[in-house]
């Protein structure tokens, strides 16, 4: 595939007026056929939604941000209904029944399946089309019937689905709350009539939709809402037993604590008085052995004599005794308590009267002694006393068992739980109706903003066309033209043939149109014939590129072709007549040629009749008449032999050796690359080769092994394109 740029334009140039007048023709063409276009009626209503209001007062009412992706995901779904096979169905059969039943006033002319029928076959239509259109039925192909065909009538009069939403655009409007309803139609009546009844069927469809889903919503919600209430109502019951039972249970169990509360407090007090009466007891007891001692006369307090008083005092601290008990044993009664204040003055009497007849210290120390072993007798006693009591009021409660901790039993736990549970999903099946009741009372339903009116025709848009027309018929040139150009394997120019074979290009010759092809009136030319002086100037700078590589010991050069008829000959023939002219004595090797024949000139010009030599015989002799300035060898081609069939090597090489010391430049005309291996065996006698390619030759995949066979040999110098033409 060929992409050079550069070749690319001058293959455009070649097609420069085809550019040109395609488009012109087509951009002509389309302007008067624009002209003849019916005019286009657009109308346009508008849907307002809501929807943008309802979704920025829920962001306000949250605190957050308005969802853009869920608003424009509902704007989606409404656009899709209304596209929807039902939304368009119903106007199909709208306009059909307008044109049916009012045939003055139709939109277009009844199709003429339509004006067929009978009248009795069309109020048949009408009925037909108008239950579909109440029970929302839709139409297809298998509703054609025997006679009526109600599917092929809506195609026929451009009234089917098809037809419609190719001229019916339904569009958000950018990003506002509308949604746009256009319809162009080559009547103005028909346009407003589509979008108007389009929008408001849907309207009525898409509101009456919204209500029943609402309503079917709450019943749903309604319903869960009183199975919720059931269940928390029976919970919260079992909850309340529960706790009742708790709460009776918790009342016998506290009762049944304090009662134990005031055992234990009353004996713990009873065994605490016991503790200090036997404390009391165990101190008066001390005090009184003491007192005792000091009585007897230890530590000389007092002498053994006792007087009468002290007797008497003796024998009323026995009763004070007796009586204390008795008052502690009658539970304190008044009566025992005055019996006790008696005999206690009267011990009293006793202590002052044995004070006053004491005559000395002694007398008096007794008596003091004495006074206060009665009286730690006597609260000896009243401690003892009170003691026995304690203990009888401690024989006479329960002894306590242990702590005073009562568990209290609770109410379950799971019982209380799935209460709570019941009562939250109640609440969030309570919010949950308020809202969708709230929703369904405040949701915005779809209305009608702007109807449809017939308006003025479109501007014309032939300009338009005409520009459309002019450049797309460009571009489809240029695009045709770039495709054969990528695609074309002819090789035309030096750089493509450069580019195919990877190999260098030495030059080219031009492409001679004129019969006259001798090459003694081509050099002869003085620039009458364009192309003999152009193939002049070539050959001469071809000639210049391969004399560089001449020498005299590789003087001997080789001309092979891609195939048979490229002019490797002629081209032969031409580089012997151009050494010529250089002064140089020339041999030429080629087929038996008559044409090659009239190369050979004397030095002044003069055609002679030179003697036909063979090489085959030359290869036998090793012996040539060698004419002026050039020689020609014809080889056999009526031999089949090849060149190494005719002499061994040894002997070829001698006979190019005399051939090279001969002449000044030897050049083969050899085999094309039809006949590779005859070429093999000639170029390895030659010292240099050039390869000729016929120019607009295609270039293919089988020519590539030729190419590379000779990119291996070091002698060849490269391409000549050949046969090219000049504008």
């Amino acid at each position: 595939m060929n992409l050079n740029l550069k070749d690319f334009l001058k293959y455009l140039a070649r097609f420069k007026w085809l550019l040109i007048i395609i488009p012109i023709v087509i951009a002509v063409g389309t302007y008067f056929m624009a002209k003849k276009l019916p005019k286009t009626y657009t109308s346009t209503s508008l849907i307002s939604t809501g929807l943008t209001g309802r979704f920025q007062q829920n962001a306000l009412n949250t605190g957050g941000q308005m969802d853009y992706f869920q608003l424009s995901q509902q704007f989606g779904n409404i656009l899709e209904r209304m596209k929807s096979k039902r939304s368009i169905n119903t106007l199909s059969y709208k306009l059909i029944l307008h044109d049916l039943e009012n045939p003055n006033e139709a939109f277009k002319e009844l199709p003429k399946l339509v004006q067929e029928l009978s009248a009795e076959d069309k109020q048949r239509a009408i009925t037909e089309y108008r239950n579909r259109l109440e029970s929302g039925q839709l139409i297809s192909v298998a509703d054609n019937g025997n006679r009526i065909k109600l599917y092929d009538i809506l195609t026929a009069a451009k009234y089917d689905e098809k037809s419609l939403t190719d001229h019916l655009n339904i569009s958000r409007s950018g990003e506002s709350d509308f949604i746009q309803v256009e319809y162009a139609s080559q009547n103005p009546n028909l346009s407003a009539f589509v979008v108007n009844t389009f929008s408001s069927d849907f309207i009525s469809y898409y509101n009456g939709l919204t209500i029943a889903g609402q309503r079917k919503s709450l019943a749903l919600l309604d319903t869960v809402l009183q199975k919720k209430q059931s269940e928390m109502r029976k919970k919260s019951d079992e909850a309340r037993r529960a706790l009742q039972n708790e709460a009776a249970t918790t009342a016998g169990q506290a009762n049944s604590q304090r009662q134990a509360e005031i055992a234990y407090s009353k004996y713990a007090e009873a065994e605490s008085q016991r503790l200090q009466y036997i404390r009391q007891i165990s101190s008066i007891q001390g005090n009184l052995e003491e007192v005792n001692a000091k009585l007897s006369g230890k530590g000389g307090y007092v002498n053994q004599t006792q007087s009468k008083e002290n007797v008497d005092i003796v024998n009323i601290d026995a009763q004070l005794k007796i009586a204390n008990q008795k008052y502690i044993n009658n539970n304190f009664r008044a009566q025992d308590k005055n019996s006790v204040d008696s005999l206690q003055r009267i011990k009293d009497r006793l202590i002052e009267r044995s004070a006053n007849n004491a005559g000395s210290n002694s007398a008096s120390v007794k008596r003091d002694l004495m006074a206060e072993r009665i009286k730690l007798e006597g609260d000896l006693a009243s401690a003892q006393s009170a003691l026995a009591t304690v203990e009888d009021q401690l024989r006479s409660l329960p002894k306590p068992s242990g702590g005073t901790a009562v568990a209290v039993p609770q109410a379950p736990q799971d019982v209380l739980r799935d209460a709570e549970n019941a009562s939250t999903e109640f609440e969030q099946a309570q919010n949950q109706y308020t809202q969708t009741e709230l929703l369904t009372k405040t949701s915005t339903n779809l209305s009608l903003a702007e109807p449809g009116l017939p308006g003025p025709p479109e501007k014309s848009k032939t300009l338009l066309f005409v520009g459309f027309s002019g450049i797309s018929s460009f571009m489809l040139c240029l695009m045709a033209l770039f495709l054969t150009f990528a695609l074309n394997k002819q090789v035309e120019d030096p750089s493509r043939l450069e580019s195919v074979t990877q190999q260098k290009v030495l030059g080219c010759l031009n492409y001679i149109s004129e019969s006259d092809k001798d090459l003694r009136n081509i050099w002869k030319d003085n620039d009458t014939v364009k192309n003999y002086s152009a193939y002049k100037e070539l050959l001469r700078s071809l000639r210049f590129e391969i004399n560089q590589h001449l020498s005299e010991q590789n003087n001997v050069l080789g001309i092979t072709s891609m195939k048979d008829g490229d002019g490797k000959t002629f081209l032969a023939g031409s580089l012997s007549y151009a050494f010529a002219m250089m002064g140089k004595n020339v041999l030429l090797i080629c087929e038996k040629d008559g044409n090659i024949m009239d190369l050979v000139l004397n030095t002044n010009g003069k055609k002679e009749s030179p003697q036909q030599q063979k090489f085959e015989s030359f290869l036998v002799k090793k012996q040539i008449q060698v004419e002026d300035r050039i020689t020609i060898l014809n080889r056999n081609t009526s031999n089949s032999n090849s060149l190494l069939e005719l002499r061994d090597t040894k002997s070829l090489i001698a006979g190019f050796e005399v051939l090279k010391n001969t002449f000044d430049v030897v050049i083969v005309d050899i085999h094309s690359g039809e006949d590779i291996h005859n070429v093999k065996e000639w170029l390895m006698f030659c010292d240099r080769s050039i390869a000729v390619y016929e120019s607009g030759s295609k270039f293919s995949d089988k020519n590539r092994p030729f190419v590379n066979y000779l990119s291996s040999q070091e002698g060849f110098l490269g391409w000549v394109l050949n046969k090219v033409k000049v504008a």
